[in-house]
């Protein structure tokens, strides 16, 4: 009887186990199959409707919309995992546009009309990397005049970037991450597993945060329960200055610019404008 328990867990163990490993794409990056065919016209912003190369096969989805006022500065988005840029075409485009920089909000491959693959953390890396190209090449934006947004998953490619790019205008990380391997190890029934090897997706933004040269704005929900507010905490202690973490209270991780509101807005615009770095912090 002892034996045949013990099979059973074993087997059990081993069969959750390779759940995850094969599964762990489309955990990770549950993109929308369903979403509402919208653009940011309906929040009244002109844009223009792009694809941006990534190789000889592959595009991505992005919308450019103008700053309301003139202004060199760009706001490069990148969303979190379980929606496209047409979910933002409303309330949420439409406060970042008050944010005071053009934008440039992308899809990565395998959402919304940009190219279907099965994304990982090389291919939203690259997306990363090809949205700031066309920055640079196509529309002659100088490495600092560009602030990246990266929220929850996003704070991923955000973070290389800035990592890798030491001349960005700042960088703004929205309900980050330290990794995903700590995100995976917060659910309790993975715990047992070595995440460390079994994950392919790490965005290890903790042991990055320390190579961004950018000023560095953080900010988080303190009730957020997904990436809890102690890992926009240790972020902000590995980051060099300037940097300043922003609290909003109790916001969860879903519903931060919700809760975050006008003054969310106002912080992103104090920073973007860079009076934020000269605030007593």
């Amino acid at each position: 009887m002892a034996i045949r328990v013990a099979v059973y867990l074993v087997a059990a163990y081993l069969t959750v186990g390779a759940f995850f490993w094969f599964m762990q794409g489309r955990i990770l990056f549950p993109a929308p199959t369903f979403f509402e065919k919208t653009t940011p016209a309906i929040s009244g912003l002109p844009f223009e409707d792009l694809q941006i190369s990534v190789n000889a096969r592959d595009h991505l989805h992005a919308w450019w919309i103008p700053s309301a006022m003139p202004s060199a500065k760009v706001l490069l988005v990148f969303h979190g995992n379980g929606y496209v840029i047409e979910d933002m075409a409303g309330g949420r485009a439409a406060g970042l546009h008050e944010a005071g920089a053009t934008l440039l909000l992308v899809d990565y491959r395998g959402y919304g009309f940009s190219s279907p693959i099965a994304p990982d953390e090389s291919t939203v890396d690259e997306d990363a990397e090809a949205a700031l190209n066309y920055l640079r090449r196509e529309r002659n934006v100088p490495v600092d005049q560009v602030f990246v947004l990266g929220r929850s998953i996003g704070s991923g490619p955000a973070t290389y970037l800035a990592a890798k790019y030491s001349g960005l205008g700042g960088l703004i990380l929205e309900s980050p991450f330290t990794s995903i391997d700590d995100a995976a190890r917060a659910i309790w029934y993975l715990r047992i597993y070595p995440v460390g090897l079994i994950l392919r997706t790490h965005f290890a933004n903790a042991s990055r945060i320390s190579s961004v040269r950018a000023p560095v704005l953080i900010v988080a929900g303190t009730s957020d329960t997904l990436t809890p507010l102690w890992m926009a905490e240790r972020i902000f202690a590995l980051a060099s200055e300037p940097k300043q973490l922003y609290l909003v209270s109790h916001a969860g991780h879903d519903d931060l610019a919700d809760v975050g509101g006008d003054a969310l807005i106002e912080k992103l615009r104090e920073f973007i404008s860079d009076r934020l770095h000269l605030l007593k912090r």
